[in-house]
């Protein structure tokens, strides 16, 4: 509980004002209330305690233990800044003067505005629930009622301490006359320009232009003028200069605003007032005579707007020049004002009595804070990458799908805009924002914002364009962001759960485009969206990043919530402009593309570039949506299988075939990707797999002759290193190798057998005819089982197609001729291919996906990791023929990932609004085998591909793609011996750190130099002895 027996004080940096007045007035008629004046610097303190009163610093551990237990804090206006010790306790305003001018929550320009606006922001809750505020009549009752937003329970009504408060008070020496050394008959005459919005530092020369003149009439009038300058005016050059000239002079005094004038005010025979409240005080101490020098009446811009009419509510005779303010001070007491004095009192003072000071003290003692209604929130949220995103992300995908368009139009448009609109558009954006920005004398206008019209304006300037030309451009690019324009689901979750919470939410956006198309855009996104206000910078002209376009949401809805709340992805606009504010903000997550997004948008550099950038992105920054190896699954995997695969059914569709034919172990995935795509966009043809390999279907298709190709670099002695290696590679027993080529029989005693060795063998095998004949009776033998099987898969009544992925083609010999054997005839035998070395070759037909003539041998290996290493036979089962696999070691990881992950993939993309598909099929192809050849340092591909094992040959052994290397492999090395790898720093950044570091060794200092190379000479000699 707070104790309302002790009372703190402030009226600013000053010990002033009405909290001074009420101050003195406690202390000497209410001692029962301890009181305490808190201030803010140690000099207010020092000064307070010299005249003999307890005073604190606000951030002292003495102001902390007071404040908690404080019942009332009188100030003299709404602080900006409540500690947080004050929580719970009365407010006692009791303001800083009455007036006609406009105040607080109707000030709504200059640069009080931002000031305001955000105390209001920051403290709502305590000025509607902890406040009471003093007014003076009737009068200032519904001004400040309606200026404050002021409830019935908040007013108290009396005079203003300062005014009624009629005990002599003197914390300064009063004789000023006796200072300046004038005599006693001296009339003080007293100048008190209040606050200008605009001329806080270049007032003083405006309204004093000449000194020396007005130096002379206060001397021939016997008078000395007192300087009381508003403290946010101290500061004016021109007044600070004069003040310097002119501080002995003894007809002007410039007033220390340490010292209270109302102290002195009893002195005063002439006020010289323009628009300030001082005023209606100096009328209520008694002061008779007054000026009113109002030379910049006319300036809205310089002027706070009037609440009243400043004529009706002010007296004295008008002075709106220098001369005629010179010539009212000579004539001043020719002019009876008693009448009218009497009548603005009755308006301004009409509560205050002899009990004044009493009453406010009682009220403030009974009055209870209102601590269990807490004023709404508002809630504004930003638009664009908040409730509403791109599908290209970024602006400049929207500008890739303009020039797309201004390349397929039929009408013409300058060659320079073929290719680099992309660039043309953003300059002429930027190039709008800097006239506006440099503009605003020449516009007369504070407004920076530009339009979606002024941007198009200014390009078919430049330009030279066309209505025609510059409507298309425009047409296009709302076209295409409302095409690519997609909600963020949750947060218009947020959104929509604080609308069916009764709560304020208005939206609040910088944006060029239109308003009429952003509500198209907000509907498209949710309905509910379209009914929320629009503040928009594009309408109003103002921005978030100036704060103007927070204080003209504050202004339009007459702010009234205790908390405002803003989200938003700008770090700037939506997090430290709104902080500046008072706004609470929260912070969307910024999306952006990382360094391998970036790279594949800038190597595609198209509209639908940027849709798969985005989905990359979304596919990265999901929580838990995929683990790392899914990720190297999803993002770099599915490049080489589903854009191909897509192409292939796009392709057999337009050929009309019925079912497509996925051969193993190539095929395993890319079905499951090509039933994805069928599924998700129902189209209208049939898949399976096959198994076959070249060790099943090569020796097989040998129908009348054995095939040239067995001979050839690419046949079946291609990476066979050993005896058994032969033996499986050329179909032949142990028994039947020693029949048909005893003078090979050395070969089961060497331990490998070298290339030169192998040609050799491969042409003796070539000349034998008893060989050639064993051969051709093998395949016959082995072709029955395949053959069977063909025809228990394959359905010769329907067009089909056999999908492979990179090959020479020579497979398809082999299956072709085997499917005409069966069938006996030669049809037609189709083919996809990502690249096959051999074109179309009579009824082999050929599709080819790309040219692109990057090796895609690295592919393979990621097709290899699969639970078999290849298909070895056929068998006879009760359940018709089935392959024979033979196990192999294989990454299950990855492979698991690859089975999630691609299907994932290809359907996301297929769900994309994609303008070309065939081209984005090709350019993501092209950019994943580049990827892979220009990026092998990202770390990706040494963490899950580089370990990948593989065999090009059909009968050579699984090696990794870049196995790390052991000493031992070093050692060799240096004997001259080769170490096998596709890779080799990737096979070192796998190795020990000692290797590491023996190896940057060694490129530093022994690779190269002849003496290394005697070395290895040397040791492979001995080695080999």
């Amino acid at each position: 509980m707070r104790d309302k027996r002790i009372w703190v004080f402030n009226s600013g940096m000053s010990f002033d004002g009405n909290p001074k007045w009420l101050f003195l007035y406690i202390i000497k008629h209410r001692p029962e209330i301890t009181c305490y004046w808190f201030c803010y610097t140690k000099e207010s303190v020092k000064y307070i305690r010299k005249l003999g009163y307890q005073a604190y610093l606000f951030n002292s551990h003495q102001a902390e233990k007071i404040g908690v237990q404080a019942g009332v804090f009188v100030v003299n206006q709404r602080k900006e800044v409540f500690q947080k010790y004050f929580k719970g306790i009365t407010v006692l305003n009791l303001w800083h003067g009455v007036g006609c001018k406009v105040i607080e929550e109707r000030i709504d320009s200059g640069v009080l505005n931002e000031r305001i606006a955000k105390k209001y922001i920051q403290n709502m809750g305590i000025y509607r629930n902890n406040e009471l505020f003093l007014v003076t009549s009737p009068l200032m009752e519904k001004h400040f009622t309606e200026q404050c937003s002021l409830n019935e329970k908040q007013i108290i009504r009396a005079g203003y301490p300062c005014c009624f408060f009629n005990e002599p008070v003197n914390t300064y020496d009063h004789d000023i006359l006796k200072a300046k050394s004038l005599p006693a008959d001296t009339k003080i005459i007293i100048y008190t320009p209040t606050y200008r919005k605009n001329s806080l530092t270049n007032f003083f020369a405006d309204a004093i232009p000449k000194i020396e003149e007005l130096a002379d009439c206060l001397k021939r009038n016997n008078m000395v003028l007192i300087f009381k300058m508003h403290p946010k005016m101290e500061d004016d050059f021109q007044y600070l200069n004069v003040k310097k000239i002119y501080a002995d002079c003894p007809q002007f005094i410039f007033w220390d605003n340490a010292n209270d004038i109302y102290e002195i005010f009893d002195k005063i025979d002439l006020a010289i007032i323009d628009y300030s409240s001082i005023f209606y005080d100096m009328l209520a101490r008694g002061v008779k005579h007054f000026i009113r020098y109002i030379f910049e009446y006319d300036n809205k811009d310089n002027i706070t707007d009037f609440a009243l009419d400043y004529m009706e509510m002010t007296c004295g005779p008008i002075c709106k020049d220098f001369d005629s303010l010179l010539n009212a001070i000579s004539n001043y007491q020719e002019i009876d004002l008693e009448n009218e004095l009497s009548r603005i009192k009755k308006l301004f003072w009409q509560y205050a009595d002899e009990y004044t000071l009493n009453d406010i003290v009682e009220n403030a003692i009974s009055f209870q804070v209102d601590e269990e209604s807490d004023p709404p929130i508002l809630y504004s949220f930003d638009i664009f990458d908040t409730l509403i995103a791109r599908s290209t992300l970024l602006p400049v995908g929207v500008f890739w799908y303009v020039q797309e368009k201004v390349n397929e139009s039929s009408v013409y448009f300058p060659q320079y805009f073929h290719r680099n609109y992309i660039k043309i558009r953003p300059w002429c954006e930027a190039d709008a924002r800097e006239y506006y920005k440099k503009s605003q004398l020449y516009r007369d206008s504070d407004k920076l914002e530009i339009s979606f019209d002024m941007i198009f304006d200014h390009m078919k300037n430049v330009y030279q364009l066309t209505n025609e030309q510059t409507n298309l451009l425009k047409e296009w690019e709302l076209e295409a962001e409302y095409r690519t324009s997609l909600p963020v689901e949750n947060n218009i979750a947020t959104l929509k759960e604080l609308v069916d919470n009764g709560e304020q939410v208005v939206l609040i956006s910088d944006m060029y485009l239109p308003a009429e198309f952003i509500k198209k855009l907000l509907e498209k996104a949710d309905p509910i969206l379209a009914e929320i206000p629009l503040f928009l910078s594009s309408e109003c002209g103002y921005q978030k990043t100036t704060k103007r376009l927070f204080l003209e949401v504050y202004h339009s809805l007459g702010y009234n919530f205790g908390q405002w709340i803003h989200y938003g992805d700008n770090q700037n606009a939506d997090i430290n402009i709104p902080k500046k504010l008072g706004i609470t903000t929260k912070k969307v997550s910024v999306k952006k593309f990382n360094k391998f997004e970036n790279t594949l948008i800038d190597f595609i550099k198209t509209y639908d570039g940027y849709q798969i950038g985005r989905m990359m992105l979304y596919a990265r920054i999901t929580p838990n949506a995929f683990s790392s190896i899914e990720h190297f699954a999803f993002r770099q995997v599915s490049f080489y299988f589903v854009p191909y695969v897509n192409w292939v059914i796009h392709h057999a569709l337009e050929q009309k075939i019925e079912c497509l034919y996925f051969i193993a172990r190539d095929g395993y995935h890319l079905k499951r990707i090509a039933d994805t795509i069928i599924e998700e966009k129902n189209y209208n043809i049939k898949t399976k797999y096959i198994y076959g390999s070249r060790k099943t279907w090569r020796i097989p298709s040998y129908i009348d002759s054995v095939d040239e190709e067995m001979w050839s670099e690419f046949g079946n002695f291609v990476n066979v290193y050993n005896y058994h290696q032969l033996l499986e590679a050329t179909a032949l027993t142990d028994e039947k190798f020693d029949e048909f080529f005893p003078s090979l029989a050395y070969l089961k005693k060497e331990e490998t057998i070298s290339d030169n060795t192998m040609t050799m063998i491969r042409d003796i095998f070539r000349a034998s005819k008893e060989y050639h004949f064993y051969l051709l009776d093998v395949a016959k033998q082995r072709r029955v089982l395949v053959e069977r099987y063909l025809q228990q898969e394959i359905d010769f009544n329907e067009k089909y197609a056999f999908v492979e992925f990179w090959a020479r083609g020579y497979m398809q010999s082999c299956l072709a001729r085997l499917l005409w054997h069966v069938e006996g005839k030669e049809s037609e035998n189709i083919f996809y291919y990502a690249r096959s070395i051999y074109p179309t070759h009579g009824k082999l037909i050929r599709y080819n996906f790309t040219g692109n003539t990057y090796s895609m041998l690295f592919i393979e290996t990621i097709f290899a990791n699969l639970p078999y290493k290849t298909l070895t036979n056929y068998a006879e089962t009760e359940n018709g023929i089935e392959p024979v696999l033979e196990p192999g070691e294989y990454n299950p990881e990855l492979y698991l990932a690859m089975e999630r992950c691609l299907p994932e993939f290809a359907r996301e993309y297929v769900r994309l609004d994609l303008r070309d598909e065939d081209a984005i099929n090709r350019a993501m192809f092209d950019f994943g085998l580049s990827y892979f050849h220009k990026h092998p340092n990202d770390p990706i591909w040494l963490k899950y591909f580089a370990c990948l094992k593989d065999s090009v040959g059909a009968y050579g052994e699984l090696v990794e793609w870049a196995p790390e290397r052991k000493w031992s492999d070093i050692l060799k090395s240096i004997c001259g011996k080769k170490f096998i790898t596709k890779n080799y720093k990737w096979s070192i950044r796998r190795s020990s750190k000692s290797i590491r570091k023996a190896y940057s060794f060694y490129e530093r200092h022994i690779k190269g130099r002849k003496a290394f190379k005697k070395l290895q000479k040397i040791l492979g000699k001995v080695i080999s002895r």
